[in-house]
């Protein structure tokens, strides 16, 4: 997201809130000039305190995590081949930050499926940086134990 999209997100919801441009400036502590120039898109700089500010006056949150792939998920019989069965951290952060709950049992299988154990060592640590700044990381390394118990269930009821 860039400044001029912020921008416009804030113009919109100042409005929903029927805010004038001199009630947000004033509750966010900058200038009435600055936030309209943001707003119409003619501000090149502006500081993270102050969009911070401004967000927090609009209820908007701000979130600021690492970039992550922009590409499609992979498909999980790919995973484990990936460089001899061996996930790539950006691989990984894939699956956790933008799967769902079948991508991460698809991640599961491919850390049950390596005898080395080292996709599973990579994958909780993959999962706690990236939970640091992300609720669904947290909710992947809080799931994660879980995911590899009934995993554990469902292959002693089959074999």
């Amino acid at each position: 997201m860039n400044l001029h999209s912020i921008g416009q997100l804030i113009a919109q919801r100042r409005r929903e809130k029927g805010l004038t441009l001199r009630d947000l400036a004033a509750a966010a502590g900058i200038g009435r000039s600055t936030l309209a120039a943001l707003e119409r898109g003619k501000t090149a700089e502006l500081g993270f305190a102050k969009i911070a500010r401004l967000c927090a006056a609009v209820d908007l949150v701000l979130e600021a995590r690492p970039l992550t792939l922009e590409a499609p998920l992979m498909p999980h019989r790919h995973l484990t081949e990936t460089a001899g069965r061996e996930l790539t951290k950006a691989a990984i952060e894939d699956v956790i930050l933008r799967g769902g709950f079948f991508s991460w049992r698809g991640l599961v299988h491919a850390i049950r499926a390596d005898r080395t154990g080292r996709i599973g060592r990579r994958v909780r640590e993959v999962a706690a940086g990236q939970g640091r700044h992300d609720a669904r990381a947290r909710a992947f390394a809080t799931l994660l134990p879980d995911l590899l118990r009934e995993h554990n269930r469902a292959g002693a009821e089959n074999g």
